[in-house]
């Protein structure tokens, strides 16, 4: 448990209503890319290895509870481009949980949120899962335009239709999603 609000200060528009990651899973455990339920199983304010900052450590685990996912989310750094990712990132987790702000990680712990996963591999560390984005879970988000086209036509009785529609999703970020 850790109060935010004292670490981030005049940045708190950030996080008013994707870090570096790591998963611990071997390769063989690697979750596909994309969109996945889950929940933060906990979250905490960490100091980092040169001690001259700070940020949220986040464990998010998938609902069926047999994968783990790491997330670090600067707040405090020499860097302030690591800073503006994180509270980007603060904000985008305030926002899939409903949550005007975030003032302690206590809020975070427990709370069901979506992640969007990518596998990442580097400099001779085997394949891991990261955190590229949050958003709400699939539950609770609107359905993508490929579904609903394939329940229109479900409904029309063409049941067998396979046609694509291009679309942009609607559960996450959009033209603000930072790449990483």
């Amino acid at each position: 448990m850790g109060n935010i609000s004292s670490l981030i200060g005049n940045n708190q528009q950030y996080i008013q209503s994707g870090g570096a990651d790591y998963n611990v899973a071997t390769n063989k455990n690697l979750l596909p890319a994309g969109w996945m339920d889950g929940y933060i199983e906990s979250a905490e304010i960490r100091d980092t290895k040169s001690g001259t900052g700070q940020y949220i450590y986040v464990a998010w685990r998938t609902l069926d509870g047999q994968h783990l996912v790491h997330d670090h989310i600067n707040i405090k750094n020499a860097n302030p481009v690591a800073v503006d990712i994180g509270l980007r990132t603060l904000g985008a987790i305030a926002r899939a949980l409903g949550l005007e702000s975030i003032d302690d990680t206590e809020q975070l712990n427990g709370r069901e949120i979506a992640a969007r996963l990518a596998i990442e591999e580097s400099g001779g560390w085997p394949a891991r899962n990261v955190i590229k984005a949050y958003a709400k879970t699939s539950t609770t988000r609107p359905k993508r335009a490929g579904d609903l086209d394939k329940t229109r036509h479900q409904i029309r009785g063409n049941e067998n239709c396979n046609q694509q529609t291009n679309f942009r999703s609607a559960e996450g970020p959009t033209g603000d999603e930072i790449p990483f």
